[in-house]
């Protein structure tokens, strides 16, 4: 049972790798292109040493100074991209509004970076258009671009920083542009894998799933009740438990995805993290104090909405609520689901074999300081707006194919434990059925005591 069980944990946290992503290369510019359901816009992204050679600049090397010496240069840049980029639908031209510029450092070195939005206005999104992007290749025939299509729900393309639809050379500056007509289905489809990304690689998200199963599985319901109990009686309580997380995680969602309350980044980080908090410190108290027993379910209940405001947030900043928002929203909510599903599994099966244990208490106790730990860095990094190293500390629980350690060592420890105990003759007895009833749901029990 134990291999069978790090085996499915294996397959949980297979299920969560990051994706990956490939760098710029350093000798391409790129013009992004995003196409809403009203609109079109993106970004042109130019090489600094390419842009400078091309506007007569020397800018530093210095990543700070660099920064002010690409947003000084803020006109030039736009007259000289301005000057060799059009996009239209083959008649008229649109007309492009330039607006942010920026500088995104790579690994083959940085990028300057300017936003536009195309201002005339479309009936519904446009099929087909024409570009004509000669940046850097007039100065320089030795370069080339690339036209990256990032965002278009009739494609089923969403989030795209990788796939080039097509390339600019010399003699082949100007190209026709026609988009892809994928089904709904198909589209969803991709939307759901962002869904599951956002937990995956939201490792606040990530761990206030983790606590909120912790709680719910470690701490009595009441004050009568003690701890562990068998596991159908465990299965019932999760069951409510995280029914009540899931349905106002899908609140949360719903309402900041459709635009009644759309939180930044940095407030939907904050909330998140006060609610993985709270649970942290419930969790604790309730476990050493058995006489503040009962409100764990009301905990994970508002957990359940932060985590929701949290997805609400991430939906909103990929701009998946510009184009068929309520198609969106469902493939978006149920490959959340699936990806806190698997984090579930993944924390509550070590749990289960540890809950007739001594130690199961103590683990509680220390699951609810390294949550609390986290959360209050987090929170901190947050206010001050800071940039402290909590993403690298949390990244092996997230980062492949570490976190598949992770997963298996939890397992075994947790197996090896139960093993000691019950050949000691240790176990905690299961208290959740009469005496003379035998308990067939409790699988993971190969001898009773």
């Amino acid at each position: 049972m134990p291999a069978l069980l790090a085996a499915l944990c294996a397959l949980v946290a297979v299920g969560l790798l990051p994706s990956t992503a490939s760098a710029h290369s350093g000798k391409q510019s790129y013009l992004y292109v995003s196409v809403f359901e009203r609109g079109v816009e993106g970004r042109v992204e130019i090489p600094v040493v390419d842009l400078g050679r091309a506007l007569g600049v020397d800018f530093s090397q210095d990543p700070a100074g660099l920064v002010d010496a690409v947003l000084a240069s803020r006109d030039d840049m736009e007259r000289y991209v301005s000057s060799h980029t059009t996009l239209g639908d083959g008649a008229v031209e649109w007309t492009i509004d330039y607006r942010d510029i920026s500088v995104l450092p790579t690994e083959n070195g940085p990028y300057a970076v300017l936003d536009f939005v195309v201002e005339d206005d479309f009936d519904e999104a446009p099929r087909t258009f024409v570009a004509d992007f000669a940046v850097i290749i007039e100065f320089d025939p030795e370069r080339d671009a690339l036209l990256i299509i990032e965002d278009d729900f009739q494609s089923a393309v969403f989030d795209n920083g990788e796939e080039p639809l097509l390339g600019f050379s010399v003699g082949l500056t100007e190209q026709r542009v026609e988009l892809g007509d994928e089904s709904t289905l198909s589209s969803m489809a991709e939307i759901r894998g962002m869904g599951s990304d956002a937990v995956r690689t939201g490792i606040d998200l990530l761990l206030l799933v983790a606590a909120s199963t912790v709680l719910l599985l470690l701490v009595p319901a009441t004050r009568g009740e003690t701890s562990p109990t068998s596991v159908r009686a465990l299965a019932a309580r999760g069951r409510s438990g995280l029914g009540w997380f899931a349905g106002l995680s899908a609140v949360g969602l719903w309402i900041s995805g459709l635009g009644a309350l759309t939180p930044s980044p940095r407030p939907a980080g904050l909330i998140v993290a006060g609610a993985l908090a709270v649970v942290a410190v419930a969790l604790v108290v309730t476990l050493l104090r058995p006489s503040t027993r009962g409100a764990g379910r009301l905990v994970v209940a508002v957990a359940g909405a932060c985590f929701g405001l949290g997805l609400g947030a991430s939906f909103f900043a990929q701009d998946l609520d510009r184009s068929r928002p309520v198609v969106s929203l469902i493939a978006f909510q149920v490959g959340a689901w699936i990806a806190a599903l698997f984090v579930v599994v993944f924390v509550a099966v070590p749990l289960l074999m540890l809950r007739r244990t001594r130690f199961v208490t103590v683990i509680g106790v220390v699951l609810g300081a390294i949550f609390a730990g986290y959360a209050v860095a987090w929170i901190g990094e947050l206010i001050v707006d800071g940039d402290w190293p909590v993403e690298k500390v949390a990244n092996p629980l997230r980062v492949w194919p570490r976190n598949v350690w992770f997963v298996a060592l939890a397992v075994a420890a947790a197996a090896g434990v139960r093993t000691i105990e019950q050949r000691a003759g240790r176990l905690r007895s299961v208290d959740s059925a009469p005496a003379a009833a035998v308990d067939p749901s409790d699988s993971l029990d190969p001898v009773r005591t």
